[in-house]
């Protein structure tokens, strides 16, 4: 996990994984007992999405969304969510991300007419992320929010699929902040996680040598039998 999360850390949009451990509640007969206990522990592993700064790039088709949101977008294996605004338009028009998915507008993919024939420039994303050309609305991005975003479950880094139970709603216009020309960057701390991964080699460390002098604890013991 931590090697992931350092290896997106220049990742547009990419929100770093962490491993939570729940305490379960037990028995008192249980817990007498001395046997079960690791029976109590959860591990779960859940997505930080803690935002990321927003860089300025320039690119009228670079967004992104300040405060909770996802663009929507369109895969061949259904809806997902995402907070990588990298996009780019396809040559009929399309507003697609980097890896050519549609994305999605409240009436459906994301298409501006005629886009050959218009100035980059004069395309604008207002913050109700409404997409105009020149003073003419085309389309309105849909910005979606789910219950516990940390139960999403993450389908190629940047793209995320609600889990069983999740409905995704849209985010009133008047609550909306999306910023053109921006890109959220990676939440991921380089120095937080490279002290974590200190941490967890040297307690790795610790836990070998434990065993290693059970084990020569051990063979003591089977000598001394011997004899």
């Amino acid at each position: 996990m931590i090697a992931n999360n350092l290896a997106n850390i220049n990742s547009t949009g990419f929100k770093k994984d962490r491993v939570f451990l729940d305490m379960l509640n037990q028995s008192a007969s249980d817990a007498a007992d001395g046997r079960n206990d690791l029976n109590g522990v959860n591990v779960r592993r859940a997505v930080d999405f803690t935002p990321g700064s927003l860089q300025p790039t320039g690119n009228p088709f670079d967004l992104a969304i300040e405060g909770d949101g996802f663009f929507t977008v369109e895969t061949p294996a259904g809806m997902r969510l995402t907070r990588n605004g990298h996009f780019k338009l396809g040559t009929d028009g399309s507003l697609l991300t980097a890896e050519g998915y549609p994305v999605q507008g409240d009436n459906g993919s994301v298409v501006i007419p005629n886009a050959d024939k218009l100035q980059q420039s004069s395309i604008t994303v207002n913050e109700a992320g409404e997409v105009v050309a020149g003073h003419d609305p085309l389309a309105r991005l849909r910005v979606v929010n789910v219950d516990r975003p940390d139960l999403l479950q993450k389908d190629h880094e940047a793209l995320f699929v609600p889990t069983a139970g999740q409905v995704p709603v849209n985010v009133p216009h008047d609550q909306l902040h999306v910023r053109q020309g921006f890109l959220e960057e990676s939440n991921v701390e380089g120095v937080e996680e490279m002290i974590s991964l200190i941490e967890l080699s040297r307690s790795f460390e610790t836990d070998q040598k434990m065993i290693q002098s059970q084990d020569a604890t051990l063979d003591r013991s089977l000598e001394v039998g011997k004899l």
